[in-house]
């Protein structure tokens, strides 16, 4: 039977089909194997969760009227801790606001954090100390800063 209205007849024709067959391989090749290789998801991943710990820091040094110490490892992990004295040792651990135990940022197995300087600190007005922009590199593709005056996190 053939169908002589268009519209009243489903479906695709064969043109069609293939044109989209066609399109669904090229994305499938070129897509695929950024799906696979998760690098680049986890470095991004990573530089989010930094920035979130670094605008706590900055956050809870100014609600507490604390120096909030930030400190990388070579594990690589980052550390938040506090002082109860201005400039005093950074020997309090900051606990995460979900009591899920010390504020630690660990990035996942491959991708190394680096901070110059290595250790700074939040003063009370939320101002890096030493009043110098640090940079964080995050998997060697992506940096995290902290400017210098206003402690602003980009």
């Amino acid at each position: 039977m053939a169908c002589l209205n268009r519209r009243a007849c489903g479906g695709f024709t064969l043109v069609e089909l293939v044109l989209v067959l066609t399109i669904t391989g090229v994305l499938a090749a070129v897509m695929g194997p950024r799906m696979v290789d998760r690098t680049a998801f986890q470095t991004h991943g990573s530089a989010a969760e930094v920035r979130t710990a670094l605008r706590y820091a900055q956050k809870l040094a100014m609600a507490k009227g604390l120096e909030v110490c930030v400190a990388t490892t070579p594990t690589p992990d980052l550390r938040l801790s506090f002082s109860l004295t201005a400039g005093g040792p950074c020997n309090q651990p900051v606990l995460r606001a979900d009591g899920g135990g010390n504020y630690v940022v660990t990035p996942p197995a491959g991708i190394p954090l680096t901070s110059i300087p290595a250790n700074f600190r939040f003063d009370a007005q939320g101002r890096p100390i030493p009043n110098a922009a640090v940079t964080l590199n995050v998997g060697g593709t992506m940096q995290v800063t902290v400017t210098r005056e206003t402690g602003y996190v980009q």
